[in-house]
């Protein structure tokens, strides 16, 4: 492999990357698509079907698997302990915080990535994203508009099949959906109630992929590239850094290494995506250093791996007196990977207009489920709401690299630091308090509820008397709840206008190496409230279409 030259070269097989190589090889390019972690058999699927705490609330079945080296991972909100093969083991993949301010990095490195654990959740973002700071003054605008990005939306949207509904809400532009949404019986009663009380609170069903787009647990975009017959993957092979020529600038080669043998491969191409998804990108970035760019690859600015954000996240969980069961979602039962779809979703409703709150910037949406969460006998039917909200850019969150600190292919690990500012405590205060009021006007009862700024004992869980029990627990969920945990990451190799203040163009192409595009999340120059895969996939085929034209 080392002796050949692809066209192109994909770093991470999940979300972006997926797409990527799906559109650059039906574009006619031969490409290699690196993954760093292994390709699962059937086999260890097929155990999905076995056992398991399907939504992973249980402290205890947490437990076993924060013992066997996932002590990060199993901290994931709705972490599922059959599935824990398909997150990093922790000690093997170590990553550095500032003492006080624990980062909850959540990660699964396989072929399809972290496109087999997450929520499917698609929704769009507006101008009142991504022209944020000319609404608010905070921040920079991002290069592009929606319209520049809405052919784009539409493309994704249509080859994943999503379902979704049609609601003329102008900060969540509506989509091209295979079938109409719909919300189950309880969530009907829900929107009802919440929006006779509080006209802003829109209550939408989710737009969402369903399990089509998975088809034997690999990403159907994989699935198309293969079928063009110019797709070579190779799995167990981290990429260590891009190489650069120093008398042309372009990228012309990655590194990686095999997991198995040890040894490093050198593997040339003509083009290069990053899509390995923000932090790992930004890693890969700065341990690119060379001779003509001393400080990183791309980072004539200097702000490789500033204005890191994520999302401040908080839950809400608990019963519906009266009813018993569960409904099952638009498709079934979905799949062992996601077994009940579909759900409720809140847009963002706070300084869309004239009207601003008084204290915070931005805004948060809040999404779950209300009798979909499957559950065992005749006892009451469950609820679960998770808030998003925005974290603004700063300068001083950011990733970096560890000065001492090295993996096991002795490449040094990323050193995260990302703190929420007033703004987000404020708005995290807010959103915990909007749930409470949806919680209360429905007359559900709450068995638990976590955010940053603090955590409730579960009453059927902690019997109050086993204060052991309860201090574990509440050590164990605070960090659940910690920035990361809505697995939202992005910035650090920020697009924009101007490359004295950004790393990419408004084509997600480097200003300093012409050959090299970074489509993951990384790119993001503000992160709104909705999650970053519909936009940052998206992203990654308008870029690719503008790579294939710069090389004709």
């Amino acid at each position: 492999m080392a002796d050949k030259k692809y066209d192109a070269i994909v770093v991470g097989s999940g979300a972006t990357g997926g797409f990527a190589a799906k559109e650059l090889t039906e574009r006619g390019l031969n490409v290699l698509l690196l993954e760093a972690g292994p390709i699962h058999s059937q086999e260890e699927f097929e155990k999905l079907k076995h056992g398991g705490d399907a939504h992973g609330i249980s402290p205890f079945s947490r437990a076993r698997t924060f013992l066997s080296g996932r002590h990060i991972q199993s901290q994931a909100a709705f972490f599922n302990q059959a599935a824990s093969f398909l997150y990093v083991n922790d000690w093997k993949h170590p990553y550095s915080h500032p003492f006080k301010d624990f980062y909850l990095w959540i990660r699964g490195k396989q072929l399809g990535g972290r496109f087999l654990t997450w929520g499917r959740v698609l929704m769009r973002m507006s101008d009142f994203d991504f022209k944020a700071a000319s609404i608010d003054g905070l921040g920079e605008n991002w290069p592009i508009c929606y319209e520049d990005l809405k052919p784009y939306y539409d493309h994704v949207e249509t080859f994943l099949g999503l379902i979704g509904a049609e609601n003329g809400i102008p900060n969540l532009p509506d989509g091209r959906y295979r079938k109409t949404a719909k919300l189950n019986s309880m969530e009907q009663d829900f929107k009802t109630k919440v929006e006779n009380r509080w006209s802003e609170r829109k209550v939408i069903p989710w737009r969402y992929m369903t399990a089509q787009a998975i088809e034997k647990f690999v990403p159907t975009t994989i699935l198309a590239a293969q079928a063009t017959g110019r797709l070579t993957i190779k799995a167990d092979a981290p990429a260590t850094r891009v190489i650069v020529d120093e008398k042309t600038g372009r990228a012309t080669a990655v590194a990686c290494v095999d997991t198995r043998t040890r040894r490093e491969e050198v593997i040339k191409a003509d083009l290069v995506f990053l899509c390995a998804s923000t932090i790992e990108t930004i890693r890969l970035l700065f341990n690119s250093a060379c001779a003509s760019h001393p400080d990183g690859l791309g980072n004539s600015s200097g702000l490789l791996g500033r204005y890191f954000m994520d999302q401040s996240p908080s839950l809400i969980s608990g019963t519906v007196p009266g009813t018993s069961g569960w409904e099952q979602g638009d498709e079934g039962t979905g799949d062992i990977l996601a077994p009940n779809p579909g759900g409720i979703y809140i847009p963002r409703f706070q300084n869309l207009g004239a009207q601003t709150h008084p204290d915070f910037a931005r805004g948060f949406n809040i999404q779950g489920e209300i009798g979909r969460i499957p559950s065992e006998g005749n006892g009451p039917a469950m609820f679960a709401f998770m808030g998003q909200g925005e974290m603004l850019p700063r300068y001083e969150n950011r990733v970096t690299l560890h000065n001492r600190r090295k993996d096991g292919w002795g490449v040094p690990i990323p050193h995260i630091r990302c703190v929420p500012s007033e703004n987000e405590l404020n708005m995290l205060r807010t959103q915990m308090k909007v749930s409470r009021e949806l919680v209360d006007e429905n007359g559900f009862d709450i068995d638990f509820s976590a955010s940053l700024l603090g955590l409730d004992d579960p009453k059927h869980l902690l019997p109050k008397e086993n204060w052991l029990t309860r201090t574990i627990f509440r050590t164990f969920y605070r960090r659940s709840f910690a920035i990361g945990a809505a697995i939202h990451e992005c910035g650090g190799v920020r697009m924009g206008e101007d490359p004295g203040n950004s790393l990419l163009n408004p084509f997600n192409q480097s200003w300093d190496v012409k050959n090299l595009y970074v489509t993951d999340s990384s790119c993001f120059v503000s992160n709104g409230a909705c999650g970053p895969t519909l936009t940052t996939m998206a992203l990654t085929v308008r870029a690719v279409e503008h790579a294939v034209k710069e090389m004709d």
